[in-house]
């Protein structure tokens, strides 16, 4: 009996937790920001019921990271600018740009992209891989990550060693089990992808995408285009990785962890930098932020 009425509040508590964290925030949001560096950019991706877990992810990355990237923030098509704007009216002018959805579609309309463009309308991880191949043709680095994900330290020095190989052009967070498109599988026969290491999107470094990296998304693009899931947007880039190298951010940084689904406090580690909070862990993620 006690183990159940434990188990029960660990799950019912995130909403107490949610609320003690937007007072926290209040208190120390007016000095979050370190000083700006340029190397590489920082995107994130976020729809209108997630805009409370984008300041979540936002303020972890502002209060660990010792330098601050620029800051990308992509919507889907549930988010209007203005509405964006105002939820990040925290950080300083200049520290952040926004990727709407429409601007997005419209980037990729004009540049011939119809193919990624119908991906991205239909699907809103397909406007995830829209806005992330948009801002890798900055011309610079970029760090992706999801908003259920929380910044524990500062990834520079890890960015840094993969910006410094020259064999490696992207880097996907590990996943603990295959999470693909199946019909794309068997269809494109991704073969690579059937055997571990598998990968998530939650968390990944994009350091440059040459022509043949293009050439191989659109291939795959038109069976994504014609019929797709929760997890074209994640196959895709897996079998990119696959192609480019394999490389993978280190599991024991770069997180997903499905244990202690019943704690009352966060486990502690040193290791960690950053913990991506996918579905049946994701209620422990209001509870970390309040910890952080």
């Amino acid at each position: 009996m006690i183990s159940k009425i434990k188990n029960s509040l660990v799950y019912r508590l995130p909403n107490l937790y949610r609320l003690f964290f937007k007072i926290k925030f209040k208190l120390i949001k007016k000095r979050l920001l370190n000083p700006t560096t340029e190397k590489y950019n920082f995107l994130i991706y976020t729809g209108k019921a997630h805009l409370t877990m984008l300041n979540v992810c936002l303020k972890s990355v502002c209060t660990k990271f010792k330098q601050m990237p620029h800051i990308y923030v992509a919507t889907d098509l549930s988010l209007d600018e203005p509405t964006c704007r105002k939820a990040l009216n925290w950080l300083p002018a200049g520290s952040f740009s926004i990727v709407s959805g429409l601007d997005c579609l419209k980037y990729h309309q004009g540049k011939g992209n119809t193919l990624l463009a119908k991906f991205a309308r239909k699907n809103p991880l397909g406007l995830k891989l829209a806005a992330i191949l948009q801002v890798v043709e900055s011309g610079k680095p970029v760090l992706y990550s999801d908003t259920d994900v929380i910044w524990y330290q500062d990834p520079a020095s890890e960015l840094n060693a993969l910006r410094d190989n020259p064999r490696c052009h992207i880097s996907l967070s590990a996943d603990v089990q295959a999470a693909y498109d199946e019909t794309l599988i068997e269809k494109l026969n991704l073969n690579s992808l059937k055997n571990a290491p598998f990968y998530c999107t939650g968390i990944a470094f994009f350091k440059e995408l040459k022509e043949h990296h293009y050439a191989l998304i659109d291939k795959l693009l038109p069976a994504a285009a014609d019929h797709s899931n929760h997890f074209t947007e994640q196959t895709i880039l897996a079998f990119l990785n696959t192609q480019a190298g394999n490389f993978n951010l280190d599991s024991d940084q770069f997180v997903i962890d499905l244990s202690g689904k019943q704690d009352f406090f966060p486990r502690k580690s040193k290791n960690i930098i950053a913990r991506h909070y996918v579905g049946e862990v994701r209620h422990l993620f209001w509870r970390d932020a309040l910890f952080n």
